[in-house]
C-alpha cells in the first residue's frame, strides 16, 4: 500500500501534474516528493528484508529516508518563498525519522534492538494516527497546527500502515505480543480492543456533528458525551468479565474431570496390578499346596514318631527334620507375603541374582515335568534398583506366559547379560519409546513354542489383550510387567518369529553399588550366660503364648501372659512392672500392638519392648512411629531367635 501511494504520488501527481494524486481533498495539504519518496523506501525496505531475506534492504532504505528528511529540513532556509506550496510538516519529519530508526534497529544483531524497534515503531504510529483521526473529524484546527500543517491525509495513512506493518512482523515482541498472546487475558484484550477504539471515535463524531449543527448546548453535550463513554466501557467490561468467568467454570469443571480421572486411572492401574497377582496365585496355589502338604507330612510324621518312640535317644533326628521342614514352610509363607502385597512399588538396590532365583524357585512348583528350566545368568550379581516382590511376579508372569505356549513340553531358558543401549526402542503404549543412553541389565525368558505373530507382537501389552481362551488368562500379564519396567527406569523388549519361539526381555539401568545383606540373627547366650528377666507376654494365641512361655521358662525367665493389649495395661499399672514386654502387633481388641508399644514407652521408659507379627513385614514396621526402631520378631520364631531378640534388647 504504501510502494504504491508513493510511486502513484510521484509519478501521477508531480511528474504529470495531476492534482488528485497530489492532494486528494481541495485544501487539504499535498504529500511532498520528499515524503513520497520516504514512504516509498519504507515499503521497499520493508517487502525487500522481510519478503525476500535481504536484510541489508532495511539499512540502506534506513539511511535513504534519513537523507531525504535532512535535505528537505537544511535546504528550506535556502528555497524561494514562492518556490513551492506545500512542505514536510514538523510531525511529517519525525514520523520518517522514526520510521528509519525502526528499520535501522530492525537490523541490528542485538537480542535488545527488537524492543527498541517495537518502541520507535509505536511513537512513529502515535504520531501519524492523530491526523489520520483529525481527517476523520474534519478538525480543521488540526490543519492549523504548527505540526500538522503540512501532513497530507495520504501521507498519515501510508506511514500507519507501514508502522502497523514493522509491529506486526514480529508479533512476539512487545505490545503486540502481548496482545497476539494465546493466553485468557490475550483473548479478552483482543475482544474488547473494538469496542475501546471505535468506541471513542464514534461518540466523539457524534459529538462533533451535535456541535455543527448545535443540536445541544456544549455542556449538555459533554455529560453525554461522558456519560457515553462510560457506559460503553462498563457494558463492555462487564460483557467480558461475564465471558471470562463462564470460561473459568469450564476450566474448573475441566480440571475436576481431570482430576477424577487421574485418580481413577490410578485405581484402574492398582486393580489391574491386583488383579494380575490373584491370576498368578491362582496358578501357585497347586504348587503351595503340593510343598506344603509335604511340608507338613514330615512335621507330622516326625512328631508322631517322637510320641512313639520312648528311646530318647533316637529321637534327635526326628526333632531336625521337624525343625527343618518348618522352616522350609516358614519360608515359603515369607514369599507369599511378599509377592502377594498390594503396596505401590518401593524400590531398592537390589542383587539380581537373588531376586531371580526366588522367582525360579516359585515358577518350580507350576512348572510340568516335560518343560526343561535353563538358566545362563552370565550377570546375576548385577545390581538393580526395582522393587523385589513386584520384579519376581514380572518375571514370574514372563515364566508362565513361556509355559503356557509350550503345551506339548518345550525348554525355557533365563539368561542375563549387561549391554549398553543407544535409543533402544522398547514395547509400550506408544511406538515410538525409547531406552535413554546408558548401560542396562537385560533378563530374557526365550521358550521353544510356536512364536507369536507380528500383528499379534504388535498388541502383545495392551491391556486384556490375550489370545488365550476365555477364562484361561485375563490379558494383563505383559502390560503389567511393561508399565513395572516403565517405573523402574527401563522397558520391554519383545522379539519373536513364527516358528521360533519368544524371547521377552526385561532391561534396567545398571546400579553401580553394592547390595547391604541383612546379617544374621547375633549368636543366642548359652543358658548360662542369660540373665533372668521379668518378661510379659501379649498375644492372643493361646498355642503361641504357651511355646513362647515354655521357652523363656527354660532360660529361667519369670513368665507372665494376657491375652490383649487391654488386660496387659491392667496388669502394668496393678502389677511389677515387668523387664520385657514381648507383644504381638494385631490383637483383638481396641488398642493393637503398635498403640500398647507407644502406650508403655510414654507411661513407662524403662520398660523394653519387642513387637511380633506373622503377617507383618519389617518394610511396614517401619512406618509405625512407635515401633519402627523396636526390635522385631517375624512369626514363626525359633528359640535360637527368642533367645538372641531378649539378649539383644538389653543390650542396646
Amino acid at each position: 500500500m504504501s510502494i504504491a501511494a508513493g510511486s502513484v504520488t510521484l509519478i501521477l501527481g508531480w511528474a504529470f501534474g495531476i492534482p488528485l494524486f497530489v492532494r486528494i481533498v481541495d485544501g487539504y495539504p499535498a504529500m511532498v516528493p520528499e515524503t513520497a519518496m520516504a514512504v516509498l523506501f519504507g515499503g521497499c525496505g520493508v517487502v525487500l528484508s522481510y519478503a525476500y531475506g535481504l536484510c541489508w534492504a532495511k539499512v540502506i532504505c534506513g539511511l535513504l529516508i534519513l537523507a531525504l528528511v535532512s535535505v528537505e529540513n537544511l535546504l528550506r532556509p535556502f528555497e524561494p518563498v514562492d518556490f513551492r506550496q506545500d512542505r514536510m510538516s514538523i510531525a511529517t519529519s519525525l514520523a520518517n525519522v522514526l520510521l528509519a530508526a525502526t528499520l535501522l534497529t530492525r537490523s541490528l544483531p542485538d537480542s535488545r534492538s527488537g524492543l527498541w524497534a517495537v518502541s520507535f515503531a509505536t511513537l512513529g504510529l502515535s504520531v501519524v494516527a492523530i491526523p489520520v483521526l483529525g481527517f476523520i473529524f474534519n478538525a480543521q484546527a488540526l490543519l492549523a497546527n504548527a505540526l500538522y500543517s503540512d501532513m497530507s491525509l495520504q501521507t498519515a495513512v501510508s506511514l500507519f500502515a507501514l508502522f502497523m506493518s514493522l509491529l506486526m512482523i514480529e508479533p512476539k515482541v512487545g505490545w503486540i505480543g502481548v496482545l497476539a498472546a494465546p493466553e485468557r487475558g490475550s483473548e479478552m484484550a483482543r475482544k474488547i480492543l473494538p469496542v475501546i477504539v471505535l468506541g471513542p471515535v464514534v461518540l466523539c463524531g457524534l459529538a462533533l456533528f451535535a456541535a455543527r449543527h448545535e443540536i445541544l448546548t456544549p455542556d449538555l453535550r459533554a455529560a453525554v458525551l461522558t456519560f457515553a463513554m462510560i457506559f460503553t466501557t462498563v457494558a463492555a467490561a462487564l460483557h467480558f468479565a461475564d465471558l471470562i468467568n463462564m470460561s473459568e467454570r469450564r476450566a474448573h469443571l475441566a480440571n475436576a474431570m481431570l482430576r477424577d480421572s487421574e485418580r481413577a486411572r490410578q485405581e484402574t492401574e492398582l486393580a489391574v496390578v491386583r488383579a494380575q497377582k490373584v491370576e498368578a496365585l491362582g496358578n501357585l496355589v497347586g504348587g503351595v499346596a503340593h510343598d506344603f502338604n509335604n511340608t507338613l507330612t514330615v512335621i507330622l510324621g516326625n512328631l508322631e514318631l517322637m510320641q512313639e518312640d520312648a528311646d530318647n535317644g533316637r529321637q534327635t533326628p526326628y526333632v531336625k527334620e521337624a525343625i527343618t521342614a518348618s522352616r522350609q514352610a516358614a519360608e515359603l509363607t515369607r514369599q507369599l507375603l511378599a509377592y502377594g502385597r498390594t503396596s505401590r512399588p518401593e524400590p531398592s538396590l537390589c542383587d539380581l541374582g537373588g531376586v531371580i532365583q526366588a522367582a525360579l524357585t516359585m515358577f518350580g512348583r507350576i512348572c510340568p515335568a516335560n518343560i526343561s528350566l535353563l538358566t545362563d545368568l552370565a550377570s546375576d550379581h548385577a545390581v538393580v534398583e526395582v522393587d523385589a516382590a513386584n520384579m519376581q511376579q514380572a518375571l514370574l508372569n514372563i515364566l508362565i506366559n513361556a509355559r503356557d505356549a509350550q503345551p506339548d513340553g518345550g525348554e525355557i531358558l533365563v539368561s542375563t547379560e549387561i549391554s549398553r543401549y543407544s535409543r533402544a526402542t522398547v514395547q509400550g503404549f506408544s511406538d515410538n519409546e525409547t531406552l535413554p543412553d546408558g548401560t542396562y541389565v537385560t533378563v530374557s525368558v526365550r521358550d521353544r513354542g510356536p512364536g507369536i505373530s507380528p500383528e499379534i507382537l504388535a498388541r502383545a501389552t495392551e491391556p486384556y489383550f490375550t489370545t488365550k481362551q476365555v477364562g484361561a488368562g485375563s490379558g494383563l500379564g505383559l502390560s503389567v510387567v511393561s508399565g513395572f519396567c516403565r517405573q523402574s527406569g527401563g522397558g520391554l523388549m519383545l522379539a519373536s518369529e513364527p516358528g521360533q519361539g519368544a524371547r521377552v526381555s526385561m532391561v534396567f539401568p545398571l546400579q553401580r553399588g553394592t547390595v547391604v545383606k541383612p546379617t544374621g540373627a547375633p549368636e543366642s547366650a548359652r543358658a548360662d550366660d542369660i540373665t533372668r528377666r521379668d518378661i510379659l507376654i501379649v498375644d492372643d494365641e493361646v498355642q503361641v503364648t504357651r511355646v513362647l512361655a515354655r521357652q523363656l521358662l527354660l532360660d529361667g525367665h519369670r513368665v507372665r501372659v494376657a491375652p490383649n493389649a487391654e488386660q496387659a495395661l491392667a496388669m502394668l499399672a496393678a502389677e511389677p512392672l515387668p523387664d520385657l514386654v514381648l507383644s504381638d502387633l494385631v490383637m483383638p481388641g481396641n488398642v493393637q500392638g503398635d498403640a500398647l508399644a507407644r502406650i508403655i514407652a510414654d507411661r513407662h521408659p524403662s520398660v523394653r519392648v519387642i513387637v511380633m507379627s506373622g503377617y507383618e513385614s519389617a518394610r511396614r514396621r517401619g512406618q509405625m512411629d512407635a515401633t519402627g526402631d523396636m526390635p522385631f520378631l517375624q512369626k514363626p520364631i525359633d528359640r535360637t531367635q527368642l533367645r538372641a531378640a531378649v539378649s539383644a534388647a538389653f543390650s542396646r
